[in-house]
């Protein structure tokens, strides 16, 4: 009779015990804000987190002392976890010098990931595409060499004074 009565008792604890378990649970989410840096450095990024790219040192101004191809080091570098990829373009203008008769101009070439961007004086030069990356999956950085070649003509023919040009890259989400 014991055995049964165990039995029993045993059977009942085990249907007994899922009528009173009880469950709860919890959310766990999120939100990843997006990440497009740009930076003109002068290493190339290779940690793809914002500690590193900020730590990045930025490239200051190239002076120009002679025509031809400027010897420099320097990077287009770009960090970014946009899903859907990005671009970035390249606009430059030419070295200028305001006088009082009028402007003068000095040519370049500017050139980053195989694409070039040539001034023409006054005239205003399209920007360029000088990067389309597709998606992404997650956080990337990418650093592309950047090259400038000093127009030898309009530099030589150049009047005296001080001369100033900007390369600017603008880095947009796709």
């Amino acid at each position: 009779m014991k055995k049964t009565f165990i039995t029993i008792l045993l059977v009942l604890l085990f249907v007994a015990v899922p009528m009173f378990a009880v469950t709860d649970s919890f959310n766990v989410s999120t939100t990843v804000a997006g990440i497009g840096m740009i930076k003109v450095t002068t290493v190339a990024s290779t940690i793809p987190n914002v500690g590193a790219f900020n730590a990045l040192e930025a490239y200051g101004d190239l002076v120009i002392i002679s025509s031809g191809a400027q010897i420099f080091t320097a990077y287009l570098s770009t960090l970014s976890n946009s899903r859907s990829g990005y671009t970035v373009t390249m606009d430059a203008t030419p070295m200028k010098s305001t006088v009082l008769a009028g402007n003068s101009y000095i040519d370049y070439t500017v050139t980053v990931n195989s694409v070039a961007l040539t001034t023409t004086g006054s005239t205003a030069v399209t920007g360029v595409e000088i990067l389309n990356v597709a998606s992404l999956t997650g956080i990337d950085t990418e650093s592309h060499a950047v090259a400038l070649s000093v127009d030898a003509t309009t530099f030589d023919a150049a009047v005296a004074g001080s001369y100033t040009g900007t390369v600017t890259f603008t880095y947009a989400a796709t």
